[in-house]
C-alpha cells in the first residue's frame, strides 16, 4: 500500500493550518472556560489532519486518526472548532471509496468513539433527553449525514459505470452484427452469381461453348468484385465508400449475363444521393436479386429504381413461384437477408415490404428518404 501523494499532503497542511486558526477565533467566543489552544493541541490537529491526506489509499484508516485525534482533542478540553470538519472529510471518503459494509462499521465505530469523547463534556446531568440528543446530533451530522452523501455518490458513479460499459457492450454487437450485415450481402450475393454462372457453364461447356466462357468471364469479373467489397468491408469496418447508387446497373449486368433475365428501369439521377442512402439502394437490389438466383425458381425479374428530390424507391418483382411459409424462411425473412436490409432501410428513415405477389412471384419495395437520419 502507497502512502498518501503529495498533493494529499500538501492540502492536508493547508487544513492543518486553517484548522489552528480557525480554532483560535473560535476559542474567544465560546463559554465554559475551554482550554487555550496550546501546542499539544496544535500537534493533535496536525496529526487529524495527516491522518486525513490518507483517504485515497486507506480512508478506514485515515477515518480511525481522525477520529481518534479528534476524540483526543474534545476530552482534553480545547475549544470546539474545525476539527470536526476532517471527521466530515474522511467519513465522506470512506462512504465513497469503501462498501457499505465497510462504510457502516467504520461509521458506526467513528460515531460512538465521537459520542463517548462529547460525553465527558457535558456536566448537565439534570436533563438527560437533551444530553441524548446532543450526543446522537453530534455524530449524526459529522459522521452519518457525510458518510449517506458519499454512498450516494458511489452508488451514481457505479451506476453511470454501468450504463457506460452496457453501451460500449451494445456498440460492439450492434459493430459485429453490421459486419456480419455486410459480409452477408457481399459474400452472398457473390456465391450466388457464382454458382449460377457456374451451372451454365457446366450445362453448356461443350454445346455451346462461347456461352460457358462467357459464364466464366462472369464469375471470374463477379468474384473480384465480390472480393473487393469484402476487404473493404473488413479492412474498414465501414460502408463500402466507393459504391454508388449508379453501381445498380452494373451489378444487374453481371446477374443478367448469367442467364437470368433481368429488366432494369431507372427513373431519375442519382447525382445527389448520399453514400448510406446510394449503399442501400444497392444492397437492396443485391439482395434481392440474391434471393431469385437462389430460391425463385424463376426465368425473369425486373428492378425499378425511382430518384426522387426527397427520397429513392426501389422495387423489385420476379415471376418465380413466390415466398410461401416454407420458402419465406429461406429468402431472407427469417435470416440475415431481407431482414438486415429491413433494418437498413429503417435505420435511414425509410420503409420496407417484402412479400408474395397475388399473380405469383416475389415483390421488394423500399423508399429512402434522401436525407435519412443519421
Amino acid at each position: 500500500m502507497t502512502g498518501p501523494g503529495r498533493l494529499d499532503l500538501a492540502v492536508a497542511g493547508a487544513l492543518a493550518a486553517a484548522v489552528v486558526g480557525g480554532t483560535v477565533a473560535a476559542g474567544t467566543g465560546q463559554g465554559g472556560a475551554p482550554r487555550p489552544l496550546d501546542l499539544v493541541g496544535c500537534l493533535v490537529i496536525v496529526v487529524a489532519a495527516g491522518g486525513w491526506s490518507g483517504w485515497r489509499v486507506a480512508p478506514v484508516w485515515s477515518l480511525a486518526v481522525v477520529t481518534a485525534a479528534t476524540a483526543g482533542y474534545v476530552i482534553a478540553g480545547y475549544p470546539y472548532g474545525p476539527i470536526q470538519l476532517l471527521v466530515v472529510m474522511a467519513s465522506y471518503a470512506v462512504a465513497r471509496h469503501r462498501t457499505a459494509a465497510t462504510a457502516l462499521a467504520a461509521g458506526a465505530g467513528a460515531g460512538v468513539v465521537l459520542a463517548a469523547a462529547l460525553w465527558t463534556r457535558l456536566d448537565n446531568p439534570a436533563h438527560p433527553v437533551v444530553t441524548a440528543v446532543v450526543l446522537v446530533a453530534w455524530p449524526s451530522v459529522f459522521v452519518v449525514i457525510p458518510a449517506l452523501l458519499g454512498a450516494l455518490v458511489r452508488a451514481r458513479a457505479a451506476a453511470t459505470a454501468r450504463e457506460r460499459a452496457e453501451l460500449v457492450a451494445r456498440g460492439a454487437f450492434e459493430e459485429r452484427l453490421r459486419v456480419a450485415r455486410e459480409v452477408h450481402d457481399t459474400a452472398g450475393h457473390g456465391f450466388a452469381v457464382v454458382s449460377m454462372h457456374a451451372g451454365v457453364a457446366l450445362t453448356l461447356f461443350e454445346e455451346r461453348p462461347e456461352q460457358a466462357r462467357a459464364s466464366l468471364d462472369a464469375i471470374r469479373a463477379t468474384s473480384d468484385q465480390a472480393l473487393r467489397e469484402l476487404h473493404a468491408t473488413l479492412d474498414t469496418f465501414t460502408d463500402t465508400e466507393g459504391t454508388r447508387a449508379d453501381d445498380v446497373a452494373g451489378l444487374v449486368e453481371r446477374v443478367r449475363a448469367g442467364g437470368l433475365a433481368v429488366e432494369l428501369a431507372v427513373d431519375g439521377a442519382a447525382g445527389g444521393v448520399d453514400s448510406p442512402v446510394a449503399m442501400a439502394v444497392y444492397r437492396v437490389v443485391q439482395e434481392s436479386l440474391t434471393n431469385v438466383v437462389r430460391h425463385a425458381g424463376t426465368v425473369a425479374a425486373k428492378v425499378a429504381v425511382r430518384y426522387r428530390p426527397n427520397e429513392v424507391t426501389v422495387r423489385v418483382t420476379d415471376d418465380g413461384r413466390g415466398a410461401g411459409r416454407a420458402a419465406g424462411r429461406q429468402r431472407g425473412q427469417g435470416g440475415r437477408g431481407l431482414a438486415g436490409i429491413r433494418e437498413r432501410v429503417e435505420r435511414l428513415g425509410g420503409a420496407f415490404a417484402a412479400s408474395d405477389r397475388a399473380g405469383g412471384g416475389f415483390e421488394v419495395n423500399a423508399r429512402i428518404p434522401v436525407r435519412g437520419r443519421p
